[in-house]
């Protein structure tokens, strides 16, 4: 193999395995830890491939594939994915990703993908890649279903309801739950349905990135600024701007926020003049935030602010006359996404589906109904499809509540006690905590657990 290839790993163990072993077989290899340095990389200098982890101390390798469509770059991505990623797999490879390795990695394996890569290089034209991505997100939207128990009629009338007027909504429930889904509905059902919808995760903001993010920088406003960056409120103007995770927002960015809600005004990085935006404000999050306030994490005046109109998306243990509605939804779209023929689910699945108690709720029951649909041979999902499904999780959440919401000392040490009460199993300690993996990624990063 020949060219020149960019690691994103923050394992160093893993990501210096990975750079010798590229290195001697006649690669170039530059391996860089975080999204952000990778950014930087890919502005100073062209590669052949990028292989990136999915999670990233400061993002993930979604979050650059994003940034690297957004830039028009062509270089094909590789994801690297944890058991149990699949889901994730397969929306990084709709959104353009080249390919997707399950760690453990197997060297042959990663040899055969790297090598498919160089000879695969895409040769379409920005204009078509930027098309594809359009004809993609609006098929997507053609394809959404709606849930039928009380709980989701309530919440879809709440919707109804709320969409045509111009409040903030702030929309709560468990992770996993479709929270994104419902703002979607909101900025579909409204007047701004035909400006942009953009969905913004404030656990990938940084206290150092975020003011940029959100309301753009003047090229060399700082070291990294290389070029001017349309923030995110700008990119939204005329639409909806949802953030996604709201509690994750750091403190000193909350006050920046409430001026620009305040004033509809924005102020790039680097510059001393306002512009004016017209931004629809949904967002969502898994915790208590009136807690967060109590624990001065949050904003009080923020939050009302914020929360002008309130819809709970409900957990999906309390809609089960929903899942067999959900689970033939998402074996149409595993069909279509893994080039499958499943035509049935078996009633054995059906009563399986429907008895348990689903923590990671339609997340959840999306990834087993994909993995079932991977590994069905025949026509019909059966039992020996589907994976192992376990409520130790939600017996372990009984055993003692160690949810967050409290003084930044107090968080570390439950974050502390859930790791060792799950062996070290982040997505457990996650639902432990009632908090998604990704904000407890952050929170172990932070306090460098």
């Amino acid at each position: 193999m020949n060219g020149k290839i960019l690691i994103v790993e923050d394992d160093i163990s893993f990501g210096t395995m990975l750079q010798k072993w590229f290195e001697k077989n006649g690669l170039i290899a530059r391996w860089c830890t975080g999204m952000v340095s990778a950014q930087e990389a890919l502005s100073e200098s062209a590669y052949d491939i990028v292989l990136s982890d999915l999670r990233l101390p400061d993002g993930d390798g979604i979050m650059l594939l994003t940034w690297l469509n957004e830039r028009q770059l062509s270089v094909p991505i590789i994801i690297m994915t944890g058991y149990g990623e699949i889901q994730t797999a397969v929306s990084a490879i709709k959104l353009g990703a080249y390919d997707f390795l399950e760690k453990p990695i197997n060297p042959s394996i990663l040899a055969q993908k790297i090598e498919a890569a160089f000879k695969d290089k895409p040769t379409e034209e920005p204009h078509q890649k930027k098309h594809t991505k359009e004809y993609k997100k609006e098929e997507k939207r053609n394809t959404t279903v709606e849930g039928r128990s009380p709980l989701s009629t309530r919440m879809y009338s709440f919707i109804n309801t709320v969409a045509p007027t111009q409040m903030a909504v702030m929309i709560i429930g468990e992770s996993g739950t479709g929270k994104e889904h419902a703002a979607r509905m909101i900025h579909e059902r409204s007047a701004r349905a035909n400006g942009p919808f953009i969905a913004v995760d404030c656990g990938g903001l940084s206290m150092e990135l975020a003011p940029s993010e959100l309301f753009g920088h003047k090229k060399g406003s700082f070291t990294s600024a290389i070029e001017d960056k349309t923030g995110f409120f700008a990119e939204a103007n005329g639409g909806t701007l949802f953030l996604d995770e709201v509690g994750n927002l750091p403190y000193g960015v909350q006050m920046q926020l409430l001026r620009t809600l305040q004033e509809k005004k924005i102020r790039p990085v680097g510059t001393a003049t306002d512009l004016d935006v017209d931004v629809r404000i949904v967002t969502a999050t898994n915790e208590n935030l009136e807690k967060a306030i109590a624990a001065g994490n949050f904003r009080e005046d923020l939050y009302h602010r914020l929360n002008e109109f309130m819809i709970e998306v409900p957990p999906l243990r309390s809609c089960k006359d929903d899942i067999p509605l959900y689970a033939e939804h998402f074996v149409s779209e595993a069909n279509a996404e893994l080039d499958k023929k499943i035509k049935f689910i078996s009633a054995k699945v059906f009563s399986r589906l429907e008895t348990y108690s689903w923590p990671g709720n339609l997340r959840e029951l999306r990834n087993v109904i994909r993995r079932s649909v991977l590994f069905s041979t025949g026509d019909t999902i059966t039992l020996e499809s589907l994976p192992f499904l376990s409520d130790k999780t939600i017996e372990l959440s009984k055993e003692a509540d160690v949810s967050l919401n409290v003084s930044p000392e107090e968080e570390k040490e439950k974050i502390k006690l859930a790791l060792e009460k799950t062996k070290g199993n982040k997505s457990k300690a996650a639902i432990l905590l009632r908090i998604d993996r990704k904000t407890l990624y952050n929170k172990i990063h932070k306090y460098g657990l």
